[in-house]
């Protein structure tokens, strides 16, 4: 599957890609990797890097929620 879906910020990733998205607090960054969903070709699986969470998403809500290539605010 080649699908294509386009994030907030007019990007376009592909299952494989990474996504960064503001989740919970608004100072919060956080990069998920877009995964394919093992039952269901319509909806795809992001998982959070380096933590737990998994979160199913119908690919528009990309365009919606989350941002390609985003990367966390420096500290300064």
């Amino acid at each position: 599957m080649a699908s294509r879906f386009r994030t907030k910020d007019g990007g376009e990733v592909r299952v494989g890609d990474q996504v960064w998205a503001r989740v919970r607090q608004e100072s919060d960054n956080n990069p998920w990797l877009i995964t394919r969903h093992p039952l269901d070709r319509t909806h795809v699986v992001l998982k959070e890097i380096g933590g737990t969470e998994e979160r199913v998403h119908h690919p528009d809500d990309l365009a919606l929620y989350y941002y390609a290539n985003r990367q966390p605010a420096s500290g300064g």
